[in-house]
């Protein structure tokens, strides 16, 4: 279990990494957890899935979750806006934290691959 000081050093290093680096990281932990719920409120941040967001509920659930995958997968340009990126680095750095006792990323092996914490 991590402590204060851990958590706080932790997102210390989180804060400094570029917001691509957190996505993918964010991203990883999501698909290695199978949080469908992270991935579905990341892509309700970007612009494009305005009209996604209120029609949700007419999608077919394989269609839905076939849709929620490439909007995650395929944002890199919107989410490179500063609004979005400000957005999503706050919630990629809450996430990671939150899942500090799962997955640490500032724990290497020499492969340069995160390891487990």
């Amino acid at each position: 279990m991590t402590t204060d000081a851990q958590t706080s050093g932790y997102r210390s290093f989180l804060e400094a990494q570029p917001v691509p680096t957190l996505r993918d990281w964010a991203l990883e932990l999501a698909k290695d957890k199978r949080d469908v719920g992270f991935y579905w409120e990341v892509a309700k941040h970007l612009p494009s899935t305005d009209k996604a967001n209120l029609d949700w509920a007419t999608y077919d659930p394989i269609d839905a979750i076939r849709e929620l995958g490439h909007l995650v997968t395929h944002f890199r340009e919107e989410a490179a806006d500063p609004e979005v990126a400000d957005l999503l680095r706050v919630r990629y750095v809450d996430y990671l934290v939150e899942h500090a006792d799962d997955r640490r990323f500032d724990r290497r092996t020499g492969s340069g691959h995160p390891t487990t914490g």
